[in-house]
């Protein structure tokens, strides 16, 4: 086996020089520079390197067109006047929002009922949302009355919020940007939506020994009032 490879390779060396040899001859002498060592090498070499780029350039094309067909484009909620509420996040059913210059997070649902259960009797829509509270809310207060303590949980500014469990209207109570400081809180509302005969309760309980750190109002905006609903994507 050893010969007959012995043997291939130098019948292969032998057609290429034949073929470097009839190469040159038809080139002639007016080729400055062109060497029987470097010519058909060089150029074999070149073509085939930019070949190889012109399939990796029309591969990575064709990838980055596949890629971004079946990339969704970014969704807004627009209010029922049609005004932009802000970038709409549906993993986090959240929509981050600009109120004059500060920038938010705040809470929406598909379910249309306040103060019911989330999956099983309140009725739900399939297009549209409205605002709605799913994180407890502490406050300074014995009865969850007042204003309530903004607490620093998203990311982004300052914020707590409070929903009116009879006309469902949702207010944000922004803070501050300094550092937060502890606060005594003394009663604690539950999420709006998805605790049954516990939505929106308020309990007389202290956490973590009575005091939260949280931060002063600054900012109040009524969300149901700036951004009317149905809220819509877009």
């Amino acid at each position: 086996m050893k010969t007959v490879s012995i043997v291939l390779v130098a019948l292969l060396d032998t057609q290429v020089a034949a073929f470097a040899e009839g190469s040159i001859a038809r080139k002639g002498a007016g080729s400055e520079g062109f060497s029987r060592q470097n010519g058909p090498a060089s150029v074999g070499i070149g073509i085939s390197a930019n070949a190889s780029d012109t399939l990796q350039k029309g591969s990575e094309t064709s990838s980055s067109r596949s890629i971004g067909s079946n990339m969704p484009a970014p969704l807004v909620l627009v209010d029922a006047a049609g005004k932009v509420a802000g970038l709409y996040l549906p993993s986090t059913r959240t929509v981050e929002m600009r109120l004059q210059n500060t920038v938010i997070a705040a809470a929406v649902t598909n379910q249309l009922e306040v103060n019911t259960p989330y999956s099983t009797l309140g009725q739900q829509s399939g297009s549209t949302y409205r605002w709605t509270v799913q994180e407890q809310t502490w406050f300074l207060s014995t009865d969850c009355s007042g204003p309530p303590i903004p607490l620093a949980t998203t990311g982004l500014r300052p914020v707590a919020y409070t929903q009116d469990l009879t006309t469902g209207a949702v207010t944000a109570y922004i803070g501050g940007t300094g550092n937060s400081t502890p606060r005594p809180a003394n009663s604690v509302r539950q999420p709006s939506l998805g605790l049954g005969p516990l939505s929106g309760k308020c309990n007389q309980q202290t956490p973590f020994g009575g005091v939260i750190q949280g931060f002063d109002v600054e900012q109040t905006f009524v969300l149901s009032q700036r951004f009317v609903e149905p809220l819509t994507q877009r």
